[in-house]
């Protein structure tokens, strides 16, 4: 099942994500001096964009962005491709407003700016939306969406109750079950079993129907989850159902009786979802389901049928709408589309039933009628771009609760002092998008970087900037990139990642040609099946990728399991090192490249510990332990080989320095967000890292009921 990373991530790094007011403090302040203070640093435009862009999409406020974009447009004038963003940007805002102005941003995009292509292409779009036939928009002025919980962490894994007063969630200081008062702000933690570091956590807990109960998985080691039941009253959890091996969750509660779970068995790879009798356990399979599409279910009212969105391969893996009959397990087509249809759930005391659909080029909430298992009425469009969400439930008067989230890496390349090891993110060059895993070329030319592409065929592409022109190339489009180093004479770039096409088969290590973007297999993880110790959560197993400096060999990590040298010429491994903790995201060759620096969870110890080892294997040797926290965040080595730096997350990011041949470690440089520390530049005079932005809240949908009546009364 999949889950936004971030959720599980932080809570086992026990981390809270705070604001961004520090530097956006900063970005204020020059966004304010006057217009001939600002010209005089060649990077202020992108200082103010930066600041835009936070207040537009990050803090939601929109006249305040609408402000510094048109404070761009007036200080720099002469930057086109700037320009032309800022006034695109400045129509997106209006659009959210909903007030005039919108279609005229995006007009004189297409009429001023016609060399910038994409942002024209990008602004024809949003126009040709704002033109519906005469002159009405197909939202209905009646439905209204609020905001009612946000914070770094909120959870929107669960479900709301009945009455709309609680929420069903993971409290993820230690993972433990929870219920949150959405008028009183209070949390009240249910269970006290979790523990993040060793194992054991709540997962998608499931209000019953009558608001008495919590169903609800709990993650354990070795792919295994126990299916759970609590009594909100009685919080003294009840096991349902538990088989090695298997993942299962709670979908929907068909009645307060019989609950609707989903299963998977990590060894056969079948999964299907099923019914569950809680009085006797009877157990009934429904339907099976494609692994790599989970489905989306939710139960009738009268308790007859269930509605499922499963991926159709006719349709190139897009998923349709199924009903499926709770008597007799027949299936009725209830919504088949070209595009992606998923499943929403019926509004109380209505017949509509509401989907999500991407058929007009943006995920907009839809309707149709049901009756009798069957189709009743035309399906109707009744809000527009209202994202691809994550349903939390309907609840008695007709509203539905959704969560919403939104993930960022805030890029920047920053002066760094190569001396002291402090960087200046003040003066930070910022680079537009959401990048991770920045690196630098041998030459230091051109940065490497994989790009977060939210809702995206393919969500995390690998792409290289030529820092001197600015141009942008995107490679290997078929990759799914989880990581990635340079070779040492520029040419050719590893990739960790696999195929969008087929993840099980193609995992592995590839090279890509930075001229050509072709792409070549150089490791199989298919070749390791049963022959290393997996991760017991599914993650992805390999963390790093290096190679050495004659560029014959490539190192990289299973992070539960070994660290290995692979001969590119004889496909031979050596295994350097054996541990079943590595630290993720910590492996660097030193730039002589003689040694490795890697790191090592000790779990007994509550303290991990960073070492260097030969690339051709020998002792290991210990440089230090984190100073204020459990773990390291990332570690690399200085250009010149003299310094191992590294980070650690604790109240925000601190990057530490020490000799490379060891000593007592001291900090450089503190940031009170959470920080990706990348890379030091070739030269020593910069250095790429990220600002980890994560906002999710819960949100509700308002008047459903009044509309649909609305919208269905004058089609009859």
């Amino acid at each position: 099942m999949h889950f936004p990373y971030d959720v599980i991530e932080v809570g086992r790094c026990k981390m809270k994500k705070s604001s961004w007011l520090s530097l956006f403090a900063l970005v204020l302040a020059v966004s304010l001096l006057p217009a001939g203070q600002t010209a005089q640093k060649s990077q202020s435009a992108d200082v103010l964009l930066g600041a835009a862009l936070h207040q537009e999409e990050v803090e939601g406020n929109l006249e305040a962005a609408i402000k510094i974009y048109q404070k761009l447009l007036a200080d720099f004038p002469g930057n086109r491709p700037l320009a032309a963003q800022a006034h695109f940007r400045i129509g997106m805002c209006y659009e959210k407003l909903g007030r005039e102005g919108a279609q005229k941003a995006y007009q004189t995009v297409i009429q001023d700016y016609g060399e910038q292509k994409d942002i024209v292409a990008k602004a024809q779009e949003r126009l040709s939306k704002l033109k519906i036939p005469g002159g009405k928009s197909e939202e209905p002025e009646g439905i209204r969406i609020k905001q009612v919980w946000k914070k770094p962490l909120t959870d929107f894994l669960g479900s709301v109750s009945p009455d709309g007063r609680f929420l069903a969630c993971v409290y993820w200081g230690e993972g433990d079950l929870a219920i949150h008062d959405l008028i009183s702000g209070e949390d009240k933690i249910l269970t006290h079993e979790a523990d993040l570091a060793k194992g054991g956590f709540a997962m998608t807990p499931m209000f019953s129907k009558n608001g008495r109960q919590i169903a609800y998985s709990w993650w354990n080691t070795n792919h295994t989850y126990d299916l759970l039941l609590l009594d909100v009253d009685n919080p003294s959890p009840r096991k349902l159902y538990r088989r090695e091996g298997e993942h299962v969750h709670p979908a929907a509660w068909l009645s307060d009786e019989e609950l609707i779970f989903e299963r998977y068995n990590y060894a056969t790879k079948v999964a299907q979802f099923c019914s569950l009798r809680i009085s006797d356990g009877t157990i009934r399979e429904l339907k099976a389901f494609d692994v790599r599409k989970w489905p989306r279910v939710s139960c009738s009212p009268d308790e007859k049928y269930i509605a499922c969105d499963f991926s159709n391969e006719t349709d190139g893996g897009k998923f349709d709408i199924n009903l499926l009959t709770m008597e007799g397990g027949s299936e009725i087509s209830l919504v088949k589309h070209p595009a992606n249809d998923r499943v929403l759930g019926w509004v109380p005391g209505r017949k509509e039933f509401l989907f999500l659909s991407d058929r007009s080029g943006t995920w907009d909430l839809w309707a149709i009628p049901v009756d009798g298992g069957k189709p009743s009425g035309p399906e109707k469009r009744i809000y527009t771009d209202i994202g691809e969400i994550q349903p939390v439930g309907f609840v008695q008067n007709g509203n539905c609760f959704f969560g919403f989230n939104r993930r960022n890496f805030n890029a920047y390349i920053a002066p760094f002092n190569a001396e002291t090891g402090q960087l200046d993110e003040k003066s930070g060059k910022t680079l537009l998008g959401s990048k991770i895993w920045m690196r630098w070329s041998p030459d230091g030319q051109y940065l490497s970087y994989i790009e977060e592409k939210s809702g995206a065929d393919n969500p995390l592409q690998l792409f290289v900037q030529d820092l001197k022109t600015a141009e942008e190339r995107r490679l290997a489009d078929n990759l799914h990139a989880t990581s990635s180093c340079w070779s040492p004479d520029g040419n050719s770039i590893s990739v960790a990642g696999y195929e969008k096409s087929n993840r099980a088969k193609s995992a592995g290590i590839y090279t890509v040609d930075v001229r050509t973007g072709q792409t070549t297999q150089i490791v199989n993880l298919w070749d390791y099946k049963g022959k290393i110790n997996p991760p017991g959560d599914d993650a992805f197993p390999l963390s790093d990728v290096e190679w050495s400096v004659d560029g014959k060999s490539i190192f990289f990590l299973f992070f539960t399991d070994r660290l290995v040298k692979r001969d590119l010429a004889t496909g031979e491994d050596t295994v350097l090192y054996k541990n079943s903790r590595f630290e993720r995201s910590v492996l660097r060759l030193s730039p002589d490249g003689k040694s490795l620096l890697f790191g090592v969870r000790d779990l007994e110890g509550k303290k991990s510990r960073l070492y260097t080892i030969s690339v051709q294997g020998g002792p290991e040797k210990e440089l230090c332990a984190p100073q204020e926290s459990a773990g390291f965040g990332m570690a690399m080595w200085s250009p010149d080989g003299k310094y191992v730096y590294f980070t650690e997350l604790k109240d925000g990011t601190s990057l530490w320095r020490m000799p490379a041949e060891g000593g007592i470690p001291q900090k450089v440089w503190h940031s009170k967000n959470w920080a990706d520390v990348f890379g030091i530049h070739p030269d020593g005079k910069q250095i790429a890292f990220a600002i980890r932005e994560l906002e999710m809240e819960i949100r509700v949908i308002e008047n459903l009921a009044q509309e649909l009546e609305k919208i269905y009364s004058t089609t009859k």
